[in-house]
C-alpha cells in the first residue's frame, strides 16, 4: 500500500494521548464508611472487572476511529499490478472496435453504443489536463494525435459502424506509436472490443512494458449467425447461353441447427434462383445454384441469405462480364495457309477474327485483343517478342505454333521469357544435333529442315484436370483416339518451372504446355500445324483446344473485393491521360464516387481504400462508357461471431507474463470509478472515512448503553 500524502502519517503519534489518559486515571476516589462490606465484596469485584473491559473497548474504538481519519487524509492506495506511475500527466489511448460484429446485442443494449458510453465515462474519469487518443478500426488520420478530454468525448460521439476489420496486434502497434511519442511518462491503453477470434491475435501482440494495457470485453448475448462466406464458379469465365453452376459456402456459427433458411440469387435486378438450406450447428455447407446467362454484358449479382441476427452480412455481392465477342488475332507465316485457325474462329459469331501476315503485324491492335495466335513463324523479331510479353503481362493470352524450320534462339528467347521452357537441339534417339526430335535417315543428318519419319509418335496422355480440358469432353477414360505426330520439337521444361504440361508424347516429351504470367496465359505447341508434322489440325482435339483457349482469354476479374483493403481493381489493356477520371456508381442508390487511379504499363489500377464504406454492386465508368462492373463486400472475418472469453484473455495474460496487462469487467455506472483506480491505483480514503464513522458509532454505543 502507498499513500498520496505520507507526511500526514506523523499524526499517528497523537494516538498516544488517549492511551496515556487511559493508563493514568486522574479521578480522585472518596471513601464511604459502610458497616458490613463483606456482603458487597463479590458484587464489587464483578463491577470493577466489567468497568475495565468497557473502558478498554471504548479506548480501542476511539484509537481506530482516529487512525482511520488520519489514514483518510493520507489517501492510501494500492497500485495495480505492474504499475509504474510517475509524476506528471497521463497519456490515454482508447480503442473502440466499431466493426460490424459490434452491431450485435449485448445484455445492456447494442455493443457499439455500450462501448461508446463506457468510453465517454472512461475519459471523464481522468484529469482535464491529461491527453487522449481515440482509435477505431478506420485508423483515421485525425485519430493519430493526442487531444484534450473535451475533444475526445466529441470524437467518441461521432463513431459509427465501419466495414473495416483490424487485428488486435495492429491496434496495439498503432497505440504504441502514438503513446511512445507523446512526451509523457504515464501511458495508458484501453481496448474496447468483442474479442472476436478471427481478429484477436494474442500471439502476435508485441508488448510494451512502459504502457499499462486494459482489455474491456464487450460480449454479445448470442453468437448465432448464418452468413455467406464466399462464392465461386468452377470456370473463371462466363459464357453466353451456357449453364453456370454457382457454388456458395454458407456458415452457421450458432449452436443450434438452422432449418430451411431462404437463399435468393438476383442478377441485374432479376431473380435467377431461389432455394433454402439447412445447416448443422457450428458447421458450414456448400450450396450449388444452376442458372444460364441469356444476355451478354456486365452482370451485377446479389446472393442473399435470410438471417436476422447480424444483417450486414446477409447479402453477398459479386459481378462478372459475359463477353459478347472474343477478339482473336492471328499472325501467320508468309507461306502459311490461313485456313486451319480461321476454320475454328471465323465462322463462330462469338469471335471477332483478324489475320495478318508476319511481315505486316499491327502492334497497335494488340491491346484490343483477347487472344493472339502465332502461326508457324520462322522468325520472332525482338520487337514482336517484346510486344507479346507485354500483351501477356497485361492479361492477354498467346498461343504459339512453331514452323517446321525456325530460328531456334529467337524462339527460345520468347519461350524463356514466358516461362514455357527451351527447345533442345539434341536428338533423343539419334546422334545428330538438330533442333528437332525427329528420326532421320543416316545419310541425311546434316540437312537443316526436318523430314517425316515412318515411325510415327503419338500423344500418350492428356491432363484432363487442366482448366483448358476440364469438363471439355464427355468422357476422359478408356481408349481415346489421340493425335499422332511425325515431326516435333524437344521441349525441355525445368523441374521448378510453373509451366504445366497439358499433353505428353509417348517419348515423355511435352506436346502442349501452358503457363500463367502476370494475369495472362501463354501456350506453346511442340508440333507445327503443318499437316506433314501431325494430324493435329484434323483431330477433334484441335478445335476443342483452340476454342477453350479463346474462352479463357477473356479478362478475368475477381468476383468481388473486400471493403477497407488496399487491393487494386485492374482494368487491362487500357490507358488514360492525367485529365481523365473514373467514377464508381452504386447500382442501387446511384451515388457516385471518384476513386484514385494510376497507369501501370498497359493497364489501369483503381484504388478505393477506406474512402468507400458501403457494400454493393458498382458500375466503373470512364466518361460515358462503363468499362467494368465491380462488387464490394464487408470483411467476412466480422461474420464469424466466435469470441474469446474474459477467462481466455486472463489466461493469455498469465501465460505470457505481461504483468502490465489486465482485463476489466465493468458496467457503465462503475466505469468512472474503475478508471480512477487505474489512473491512481485502488484508492481507499473513502473506505477509511466509513470505518472511522463506524468506530465512532461503536464508541457512542458503548458509552450510552453499557452502564
Amino acid at each position: 500500500m502507498k499513500f498520496v500524502h505520507p507526511e500526514i502519517l506523523w499524526a499517528l503519534s497523537a494516538l498516544t494521548i488517549p492511551i496515556i489518559v487511559h493508563l493514568f486515571n486522574f479521578r480522585k476516589f472518596k471513601k464511604v464508611m459502610f458497616p458490613n462490606v463483606s456482603f458487597l465484596k463479590e458484587i464489587h469485584q464483578e463491577t470493577k472487572s466489567k468497568s475495565k473491559l468497557k473502558h478498554l473497548l471504548i479506548l480501542i474504538a476511539r484509537l481506530l476511529a482516529m487512525a482511520c481519519i488520519i489514514f483518510a487524509f493520507a489517501q492510501p492506495y494500492i497500485p495495480l499490478p505492474g504499475d509504474s506511475e510517475k509524476p506528471g500527466g497521463i497519456a490515454v489511448s482508447i480503442y473502440i472496435d466499431n466493426s460490424f460484429s459490434m452491431e450485435a446485442e449485448g445484455k445492456d443494449g447494442r455493443l457499439l453504443e455500450l462501448a461508446k458510453n463506457k468510453a465517454i465515462e472512461l475519459a471523464g474519469a481522468f484529469s482535464p489536463t491529461d491527453k487522449f487518443q481515440l482509435l477505431t478500426c478506420d485508423f483515421e488520420g485525425r485519430h493519430q494525435r493526442l487531444v484534450s478530454r473535451e475533444e475526445i468525448i466529441e470524437l467518441i460521439q461521432e463513431v459509427k459502424l465501419s466495414p473495416v476489420s483490424r487485428k488486435l496486434s495492429e491496434v496495439v502497434l498503432r497505440q504504441r506509436d502514438v503513446l511512445n511519442n507523446c512526451g509523457l511518462d504515464n501511458r495508458r491503453s484501453f481496448l474496447r472490443t468483442d474479442l472476436q477470434k478471427t481478429v484477436t491475435d494474442f500471439e502476435a501482440i508485441s508488448n510494451d512494458s512502459t504502457i499499462q494495457f486494459s482489455l474491456i470485453p464487450d460480449q454479445a448475448e448470442s453468437n448465432s449467425n448464418v452468413f455467406i462466406d464466399s462464392v465461386w464458379f468452377d470456370s473463371p469465365v462466363r459464357q453466353l447461353n451456357i449453364p453456370e453452376v454457382l457454388h456458395a459456402r454458407i456458415v452457421n456459427t450458432g449452436n443450434e441447427k438452422r432449418e430451411n433458411v431462404p437463399v435468393q440469387l438476383m442478377s441485374n435486378g432479376f431473380q435467377k434462383s431461389v432455394t433454402s438450406v439447412s445447416i448443422d450447428p457450428e458447421s458450414e455447407t456448400i450450396l450449388d445454384l444452376t442458372y444460364t446467362n441469356t444476355e451478354a454484358g456486365f452482370k451485377k449479382c446479389i446472393l442473399t441469405v435470410d438471417d436476422k441476427s447480424v444483417t450486414k452480412d446477409d447479402p453477398y455481392y459479386f459481378s462478372y462480364d459475359v463477353a459478347e465477342k472474343i477478339n482473336v488475332l492471328e499472325i501467320r507465316g508468309n507461306e502459311v495457309s490461313v485456313e486451319a485457325v480461321r476454320t475454328v474462329y471465323a465462322d463462330d459469331p462469338s469471335f471477332n477474327f483478324i489475320s495478318f501476315a508476319e511481315n505486316a503485324p499491327d502492334f497497335g491492335s494488340f491491346p484490343m485483343q483477347h487472344l493472339i495466335v502465332l502461326n508457324q513463324l520462322k522468325n520472332i523479331s525482338s520487337g514482336l517478342s517484346a510486344e507479346i510479353v507485354k500483351f501477356v503481362g497485361n492479361g492477354g493470352s498467346v498461343m504459339i505454333f512453331p514452323a517446321t524450320d525456325i530460328v531456334q534462339n529467337e524462339y527460345n528467347t520468347l519461350l524463356s521469357t514466358l516461362g514455357l521452357g527451351q527447345i533442345q537441339g539434341e536428338m533423343g534417339n539419334a546422334k545428330a544435333d538438330l533442333p528437332l526430335l525427329a528420326p532421320v535417315e543416316e545419310d541425311n543428318r546434316n540437312v537443316s529442315a526436318p523430314r517425316p519419319n515412318s515411325n510415327s509418335n503419338k500423344v500418350s496422355s492428356v491432363d484432363y484436370d487442366h482448366y483448358i480440358f476440364k469438363n471439355a469432353f464427355e468422357k476422359t477414360i478408356g481408349n481415346v483416339d489421340l493425335p499422332s505426330v511425325k515431326i516435333y520439337y524437344v521441349l525441355q521444361v525445368p523441374v521448378k518451372s510453373t509451366a504445366l504440361t497439358m499433353m505428353t508424347l509417348q517419348t515423355g516429351t511435352p506436346f502442349l504446355v501452358s503457363n500463367n504470367l502476370g494475369g495472362g496465359h501463354a501456350y506453346f505447341s511442340a508440333v507445327s500445324l503443318d499437316p506433314a508434322a501431325s494430324n493435329f489440325t484434323s483431330h477433334a482435339f484441335f478445335p476443342a483446344t483452340l476454342l477453350r483457349i479463346a474462352e479463357f482469354s477473356q479478362p478475368v476479374q475477381p468476383l468481388e473485393y473486400t471493403l477497407g483493403t488496399e487491393e487494386a481493381i485492374i482494368i487491362r489493356n487500357i490507358a488514360v491521360n492525367n485529365e481523365e477520371t473514373f467514377r464508381l456508381t452504386d447500382a442501387t442508390s446511384g451515388n457516385e464516387f471518384i476513386p484514385e487511379h494510376r497507369n501501370a504499363g498497359g493497364n489501369v489500377e483503381i484504388y478505393v481504400r477506406e474512402a468507400l464504406s458501403t457494400a454493393g454492386n458498382y458500375d466503373l465508368s470512364r466518361g460515358t462508357e462503363v468499362v467494368s462492373a465491380v462488387s464490394f463486400n464487408n470483411d467476412r472475418a466480422e461474420s464469424d461471431t466466435h469470441t474469446f472469453t474474459r477467462d481466455d484473455s486472463q489466461s493469455w495474460i498469465n501465460s505470457s507474463g505481461n504483468s502490465n496487462w489486465s482485463v476489466l469487467d465493468e458496467t457503465v455506472e462503475s466505469i468512472a470509478s474503475t478508471a480512477g483506480d487505474i489512473a491512481e491505483g485502488k484508492k481507499y480514503w473513502f473506505s477509511m472515512i466509513v470505518w472511522a464513522l463506524i468506530f465512532l458509532a461503536v464508541e457512542i454505543l458503548l458509552i450510552k448503553f453499557w452502564r
